[in-house]
């Protein structure tokens, strides 16, 4: 199996989904419009620079976990087990940290033993057995890795998704509250109306950076 990186999962929303933010509380029946790139307002934000940084986080781990499988296929299903549990952890300790790396090490070590048993010219009935066991072991782990990273991406877009939504409300929190200071009754997402000329993305950013 080749290891394909996360590319497909993204958090970040599509502008296109704000559509209409309509300012309401005002007693003058006018119409005053204004604009915002809720894209911008929510990639720039502090929340949602905070979002993408624990993305990056969580994409990489789990890319090096499927990498290091993939690299040493001589894993025991107890060891990839473990080492998932444990490489995933957060705030590991030091021992925890520790039997990371033994673990790691066994590996490698295995993964050269199959190497070179592979290149042996006479084997043993003992080398035999090893070699066999180590096929079957790659076997076991070309399943595995399909099976985690078909979790794994589960798993990332679900968490993209909860904080796209919790990203978006922040967002359109922040626009009607800038709309409703200014006296704007209507704002269009600037895909929706690219020249409009009242711009609150800026205003909606420091709005939204001001709220808890």
């Amino acid at each position: 199996m080749k290891i394909d990186k996360f590319s497909q999962i993204g958090w970040v929303a599509a502008a296109a989904l704000i559509g209409v933010c309509v300012a309401s509380g005002f007693q003058d029946t006018s119409v005053k419009i204004a604009v915002v790139d809720i894209g911008q307002v929510v990639e720039k934000s502090n929340h949602g620079k905070a979002n993408q940084d624990i993305f990056v986080k969580m994409k990489k781990n789990r890319e090096d976990l499927l990498e290091f499988i993939d690299t040493n296929r001589v894993l025991t299903t107890e060891q990839a087990v473990e080492l998932k549990t444990l490489w995933l952890k957060d705030n590991l300790t030091a021992d925890e940290k520790a039997r990371i790396e033994r673990i790691k090490a066994d590996v490698v070590a295995s993964n050269k033993k199959w190497t070179e048993l592979g290149t042996k010219p006479n084997l043993t009935p003992e080398d035999r057995t090893l070699l066999d066991d180590y096929a079957k072991r790659g076997q076991a782990m070309e399943q595995t890795m399909r099976r985690w990273y078909n979790d794994f991406t589960t798993e990332m877009q679900g968490w993209a998704d909860k904080q796209k939504v919790a990203s978006l409300d922040k967002a359109r929190a922040a626009i009607q509250s800038v709309a409703k200071a200014q006296g704007f009754t209507i704002v269009f997402e600037v895909g929706i109306a690219p020249y409009g000329a009242n711009d609150l993305t800026q205003p909606a950013l420091t709005a939204m950076n001001a709220t808890p």
